[in-house]
């Protein structure tokens, strides 16, 4: 992760390191450090992240929430590899493009090889969209 100095970007976040992936494209990402417990993750809205409507894509939201699930996760349980199992949205308002949006939440419940959580995806304090999911560990390769 590195540093970025973009003044819509919360200060102290930092950007995921780019990598050639589905997540580079779509973001990029900035996160709360690491060595914070509360989970952030979030992304600035371009015009390429709009739907023909001219506000931000569902699917950008989705995709941000699902990094989201992982950052949740993450923080309780420490780096694990695993897939998404399950994401239940509802969408609740408009995403603005040229605004820094970002999601947060909580875990509900840490199994052995299942795990949980849930939260909102805001911008300037308006829930745009409320998320929850499953995430499945699965053995390294």
């Amino acid at each position: 992760m590195t540093q970025t100095p973009h003044p819509l970007i919360p200060e102290g976040w930092v950007q995921l390191a780019p990598v050639e992936t589905f997540s580079a494209m779509a973001g990029p990402y900035y996160f709360r450090p690491y060595d914070e417990k509360e989970p952030g993750c979030g992304f600035l809205s371009e015009p390429r992240h709009a739907n023909l409507g001219g506000i931000v894509h569902g699917g950008a939201l989705l995709t941000l929430a699902d990094m989201a699930l992982w950052d949740i996760c993450r923080r309780v349980v420490g780096r694990f590899r695993g897939v998404t199992v399950t994401m239940n949205s509802e969408f609740l308002s408009p995403g603005p493009i040229g605004k820094f949006i970002m999601a947060t939440g909580e875990t509900t419940r840490i199994g052995k090889s299942m795990m949980f959580a849930r939260g909102l995806v805001t911008c300037d304090g308006e829930t745009l969209l409320a998320f929850s999911g499953a995430l499945k560990r699965i053995n390294p390769r």
